[in-house]
């Protein structure tokens, strides 16, 4: 199993900035007239507005009131561009989500994104801050507000101050205590090399409940004793949101060893008049911290989320999007998602213009070679191997984000194409497996080398498909195809195998067990190493455990399970006759006293699905999946946080059918909560997935939601289709030109979606 692509370990660099929405209104809002019959046209700087442009205290019937023209109104609008009735699922979410006010919600949000009206970001607004206002008023007791955040709606404010922290507190976020108190750890020194302010300290705190992190880093004026910066950012690491602070823009330094109370610091929505940069403009990815392993500060730092991060941030900022699958079609020798894909270096985010902050100071800071070297590649790595990729990351950081529509659809399949799956690079001599993605469900894949086939076999997976071959030679040409329902695709792009030494001339570098946190009770670690290398590993200097490898990232069984506290763990590598030396020893850690429940990623299932995504998983844990009522869909231990393209079809027997209810519960020493998929949605309510915007000369379109296992289509303007395959990267029959315009739809077992995401081909940089 390879997970796909995962944010980049840096320097730890905090440009703290405003939160969700702005100040309060100063003037007490007036409550409604019911006579008026007020409606709420917009909300911004914490109050509700009406047509008058008054504020408005809102009562539950205009808050109803609001809801009904809000589904209405998007309603017409789904029946003007011909979208299926939506009734089913407003059936369905209504049977998921006891409160009414609460279940309406949601279907707004669906419609809203749906229909994608020109007003999407204002209806999207003022739904979100009803619903926060319906749950502090009105909603009875904690039912509705624990139903809130299980269906994780508590991820933006309007708040600061006291109420800020509340909310980040309900939200599983820890509040730091005291800056400087005893209960922070200053974890030494760092050079800041983004924000050019000299050296800092890095501060740490660890809070167990809610279990989470925080780090701050004050930054000191030449008297060295007078704060000039000071940002916190706190992650819970089970409920994966994150919350922000910073020091006052005006008034007083706070000063070194000073005792500071967290209500000093502004936080939430006030942060946007302390006026110092916008968060998530540079906190982007798979969590809010940027650090690297090879700074002093860091090494050893672990404390993690178990998932995608989510930032309690204004909704105009960015809202962290989800991680960019861009690399996956990029060939490279060196490549960054070896790194930035498991463990805690972190998938990167979806790069574009609206991130200027990452790009240029993260990003750019990072790969730079003059006037000192950057962090990237890290260890002294040769960073020309890394070109394509780095290339590849600035290209995107160069383009508008993307833009795309969902229309309806009558497209046709064209019977005689199939996309060629893709054989996944670098290939090196002495290697004896090969592995290959974008394979369709149930097609047979074979793999080819030097024209001979070698091997076939059924794919399951569309991230990762491993062919055991005769050990490669240097100039091997290794191709892959399908075929599905018949139809054969034409061969994939050749891969030739080459000499490791030409990319490694010291020798093979030592392998990484990344993540490094392993846990008691867990029996799987991972190790980072050279792609295709025949890997080896020890517990306690004990019998060695080896096998082959495919890829750059290994999961492997070593030679004693369950693990215990203190057990030591080692690996090396081998390439031919080159061997590795030892990787750094890590050591198994007592388990967390408690487990999150695991999450569906999406959380919604369909008629005809056979594999599902989780995340928000314990590193090493064993995950159970059943479907309720019916039976086991077997299960899965992984070291890290996520597992992609769970087959779910082959323990059950069957795809799954309508009303099918997905359990989940994850176990490590002691099993944690269960959690539920809402019940498996009709063909009809199948939406449309999304790709990036592609690039004009490129044969390629980057998938980046889907259904697990969808069946991806691509066509151009003329209704030709031009790519059929799966998985996160779709490979076309023709290179683009920036005139063409592509619609893609996605399908399901028998279930096709009847929208397709539209989006136009953008000219070369």
């Amino acid at each position: 199993m390879r997970p796909g692509t995962l944010l980049p370990i840096l320097v730890v660099m905090f440009a703290v900035a405003s939160a969700f929405l702005a100040c309060e209104s100063s003037e007490p809002a007036r409550p409604p007239d019911p006579s008026t019959h007020e409606s709420i046209v917009t909300f911004g700087h914490g109050v509700f507005v009406g047509a008058n442009g008054k504020s408005i205290s809102p009562d539950l019937a205009l808050l109803r009131r609001t809801q009904e023209e809000f589904i209405d109104m998007l309603r017409r609008e789904a029946a003007a561009m011909g979208h299926p009735s939506s009734h089913a699922t407003e059936t369905r979410i209504a049977g998921e989500v006891a409160d009414e006010v609460l279940a309406r919600a949601r279907f707004i949000d669906w419609l809203n994104e749906d229909v994608r009206p020109v007003d999407r970001i204002r209806i999207g607004t003022v739904n979100e801050a009803l619903r926060a206002y319906y749950i502090e008023h009105f909603a009875p007791g904690d039912v509705a507000a624990n139903e809130a955040r299980k269906m994780n709606l508590l991820t933006a404010t309007n708040s600061g101050g006291e109420k800020y922290i509340r909310e980040c507190m309900a939200a599983g976020v820890p509040i730091p205590p005291p800056m400087f108190s005893s209960a922070w750890t200053n974890r030494g020194l760092i050079d800041d090399d983004f924000l050019g302010t000299g050296g800092a300290e890095v501060m740490h705190y660890e809070s167990t409940q809610p279990a989470g992190t925080c780090l701050a880093l004050p930054r000191y004026m030449a008297d060295n004793k007078t704060i000039s910066l000071l940002g916190i950012i706190c992650l819970g690491t089970v409920s994966n949101k994150a919350c922000f602070w910073d020091s006052p823009r005006s008034g007083p330094k706070f000063t070194r060893g000073e005792v500071i109370d967290i209500n000093r610091f502004v936080g939430g929505f006030d942060l946007k008049a302390n006026n110092q940069g916008e968060c998530t403009d540079c906190h982007g990815g798979e969590n809010p911290f940027v650090v690297h392993p090879e700074k002093t500060p860091f090494v050893g730092f672990s404390a993690f989320g178990t998932s995608w991060y989510d930032p309690l941030v204004h909704t105009d900022w960015l809202q962290n999007s989800a991680p960019t699958n861009l690399l996956d079609a990029i060939s490279s020798p060196g490549r960054c998602d070896s790194c930035h894909r498991a463990g805690g270096s972190g998938r990167f985010p979806a790069l574009s213009t609206r991130m200027s902050g990452y790009c240029s100071r993260v990003f750019e800071n990072a790969v730079r070679s003059r006037p000192s070297p950057g962090t990237m590649p890290p260890y002294d790595m040769d960073q020309s191997q890394f070109k394509a990729h780095i290339d590849a990351l600035r290209a995107q950081c160069k383009a508008p984000p993307s833009t795309g529509t969902v229309v309806p659809v009558d497209t046709k399949d064209d019977p005689s194409h199939v996309s060629p799956p893709i054989v996944i690079d670098p290939l090196y001599a002495c290697a004896t497996q090969v592995a290959v993605r974008g394979a369709i469900l149930d097609a047979k894949v074979t793999l080819s080398i030097n024209g001979v086939d070698v091997g076939s076999l059924i794919a399951r997976n569309p991230a990762q498909e491993v062919f055991n071959v005769p050990a490669l030679s240097v100039g091997d040409e290794v191709v892959a195809r399908q075929e599905s329902l018949g139809v054969v695709s034409g061969p994939s792009a050749t891969v030739k195998v080459r000499d490791h030494k030409v990319d490694y001339p010291a020798g093979l570098p030592a392998p990484v067990i990344d993540p490094a946190l392993i846990y008691e009770c867990a029996e799987i670690i991972s190790v980072r190493h050279v792609p295709g290398a025949q890997l080896t590993v020890t517990v306690n200097g004990g019998s060695a455990v080896t096998g082959g490898t495919s890829t750059d990232w290994t999961a492997i069984w070593p030679g004693k399970r369950p693990f215990t506290v203190g057990d030591a763990f080692e690996a090396k590598i081998q390439l031919c006759s080159d061997v590795s030396p030892l990787s750094a020893v890590e050591k198994a850690v007592a388990a967390p006293s408690s487990l999150s429940a695991p999450t569906f990623d999406p959380p919604m299932t369909f008629t005809g699905q056979e594999l599902v995504n989780l995340s928000s998983l314990t590193n090493g844990t064993h995950t159970k999946i059943d479907v309720a009522g019916v039976g086991s869909a077997g299960g899965f231990t992984t070291p890290i946080s996520w597992f992609p393209n769970y087959d779910i079809k082959t323990p059950l027997g069957r795809s799954l059918i309508s009303g099918d209810v997905l359990v989940a519960q994850q176990t490590l020493c002691k099993p944690g909560p269960t959690t539920k998929t809402p019940p498996a949605s009709r063909c009809e309510e199948l939406p449309a997935p999304r790709i990036h915007q592609p690039i004009a000369g490129t044969n390629f379109v980057v998938v980046w939601q889907s259904i697990p296992g969808a069946r991806i289509r691509v066509y151009d303007a003329g209704g030709n289709e031009l790519g059929d395959g799966s998985g996160t990267i779709i490979v076309l029959s023709r290179n683009l030109t920036d005139s063409d315009v592509l619609t893609v739809v996605q399908q399901v077992g028998d279930c096709r979606s009847k929208t397709g995401y539209r989006i136009s081909v953008r000219g070369k940089n």
